[in-house]
């Protein structure tokens, strides 16, 4: 396993960026050592996403029962959004359809990103997610496929 040193000025920022992969050493040369394989401490990864109290709401129905229509009619009301869908022709469709709404959104995924000015609302692939920044809404449409390697490398092979 590769470890990778870091300078004490770096240290700060580090931590901020992935809190808890850091492990005390006794040292002397002022470093602390990182280990970014470490996954034993999940809940303390993103300390400022597990403070905040926010409703979480499943759809769940049969295919064409509206559960994506309705979760999109809830994000283009509200003040800020996120869409994160699995592929980016979904990606692509949702910030078509934002931005003939009059909601100027944005689309990033891993092939293309088009910045609209203004833009508050993003549609992402899954990987191109900001888990850094604060929305008022988050829809995540086919959450089944994010993490279903045979599912997504049904849909490269095709």
């Amino acid at each position: 396993m590769e470890t990778i040193w870091l300078p004490v000025e770096m240290r700060i920022a580090a931590l901020f960026t992935i809190p808890g992969a850091a492990r005390k050493y006794s040292s002397c040369t002022g470093t602390t050592k990182f280990d970014f394989t470490d996954l034993t401490r999940p809940h303390t990864w993103y300390p400022n996403a597990r403070r905040k109290h926010r409703k979480v709401f499943l759809h769940m129905g049969p295919t064409n029962s509206g559960k994506t229509y309705q979760a999109l009619k809830q994000l283009e009301s509200s003040s800020s959004g996120i869409y994160c869908g699995p592929l980016r022709l979904l990606a692509w469709e949702v910030a078509k359809r934002m931005n003939k709404a009059k909601v100027p959104c944005d689309l990033i995924t891993g092939q293309e990103r088009d910045e609209v000015d203004g833009a508050k609302h993003k549609a992402v692939t899954v990987e191109m997610a900001d888990v850094t920044s604060d929305y008022h809404c988050a829809v995540i449409d086919e959450i089944q496929a994010c993490y279903c390697l045979i599912w997504r490398l049904t849909f490269r092979i095709c």
